[in-house]
This record gives structure tokens, C-alpha cells and sequence, in this order.
């Protein structure tokens, strides 16, 4: 019986040891094991960049004066929904038969991205035209020389496309606007102190490179 108590005691004792061992084995295992790690830092593959930082996007028109006169080489940003006034030079004289003009220098200023560029002519924000000249007078818009729509009235100016433009360039719109003859003297006597409020707009959408 006293043989029996001991072998079993004998028995859990190497049991207990053998279980020590393991557990001893598997600890220098798991501290002895090898390491290692990788870090990818997201960006355009440069340091210091990130996930934007070169997103900004932006297009400028030709900077004006006070009175409204263009400055060429200098650009500002005109995005307010009132715009910033250009003098189109006697458009506040003309008569029938006359057609006045202006240059309007634009690019894109973006960093990195390009830009679609799109004009139309639309009503100013807070004013309204008188119904008569509105309606008699016609536009022809030029892109760098080449026309795109010749002789047509303010409606028909709409979303054309000026192309797409990479970073840093641009181009010349041209705007020449023409009060035609209205074919008698009292229709165009009709149009005297008459005044059409138009706003040139460019619309710009982002194309990455």
C-alpha cells in the first residue's frame, strides 16, 4: 500500500516536472524568437509629403486696376459671386453698329493638377438688364485667335469648353461684343440709355495629371 502511494507520488512528481520542463522550453522559445517590421510612410513617394499637401486647385484671371483696367502679367482670383469689375473700353457709349472688345488673360495656378476649363456669359448677381439691348446684343468669343462661337446672343454662351490645361498655363480669351443696327432709325433710338449687366465666367473642374 506504502509502495503504491509512492509510485503514484514518484509518478505526478515526473509528470509535474516533465510539464515544468515544457512550459521552461516554451518561454526560451518565445524570448529567443525572431523580430522584424515594416513602416510605409503614404505619400506622393517624396519625405515630408502626405496624403495631399499638392491638392490645392486654382485658376486666375488677369488682375485689374481701380477703373476696372487689366494689368497684364499680374493675375488675382475673381471668385466671389459678385466678380471684380474689367472695363471693356466704350462699352458703356456704344451705339448701334459699333462692336467693342477686351482680352482676358487666364491660366491655371495649380500646383500639380489640371484644370478643364469651361466659359459662359450669365446675368450679374443683383442686377437687372434692360430687356431691349439684352436681347440685340451679340457676342463672338475667341480663344488665342481662333474663335469658338461668332455673333450669337448671351444665352447661347454657355459651358464652352476652353480645353484642359496643365499647371502654370493658360491662355487669352477675347470677348468682342456688337450692338448691331436695328434697321430703323426709331428702333435704334429705342436702346438710348438702355444698359445690359453680363458677367464672364470661368468654370473650372480638377484633372489629375
Amino acid at each position: 500500500m506504502i509502495n503504491q502511494r509512492r509510485n503514484r507520488k514518484r509518478g505526478l512528481n515526473r509528470l509535474l516536472a516533465a510539464v515544468g520542463t515544457l512550459v521552461a522550453v516554451a518561454a526560451l522559445a518565445t524570448a529567443a524568437a525572431f523580430t522584424d517590421f515594416a513602416n510605409l510612410n503614404l505619400g506622393n513617394g517624396t519625405d515630408d509629403s502626405g496624403i495631399g499637401g499638392n491638392n490645392r486647385f486654382n485658376i486666375q484671371v488677369v488682375n485689374t486696376a481701380a477703373d476696372g483696367t487689366p494689368i497684364p502679367g499680374e493675375w488675382q482670383e475673381a471668385n466671389t459671386t459678385e466678380g471684380v469689375n474689367i472695363k471693356v473700353p466704350g462699352a458703356d457709349l456704344i451705339t448701334p453698329g459699333d462692336t467693342v472688345t477686351v482680352d482676358i488673360p487666364f491660366r491655371n495656378e495649380s500646383p500639380v493638377l489640371s484644370a478643364a476649363i469651361a466659359f459662359s456669359l450669365q446675368d450679374r448677381p443683383g442686377y437687372t438688364s434692360d430687356a431691349e439691348i439684352a436681347a440685340a446684343l451679340r457676342y463672338t468669343i475667341e480663344l488665342d485667335g481662333t474663335p469658338l462661337v461668332t455673333n450669337v446672343d448671351q444665352d447661347t454662351v454657355v459651358n464652352y469648353d476652353l480645353g484642359t490645361w496643365v499647371t502654370g498655363d493658360g491662355g487669352v480669351l477675347t470677348v468682342a461684343i456688337t450692338l448691331p443696327d436695328q434697321g430703323s432709325e426709331a428702333a435704334n433710338n429705342a436702346l438710348q440709355g438702355q444698359v445690359s449687366y453680363v458677367q464672364a465666367h470661368f468654370d473650372a473642374t480638377s484633372v489629375a495629371p
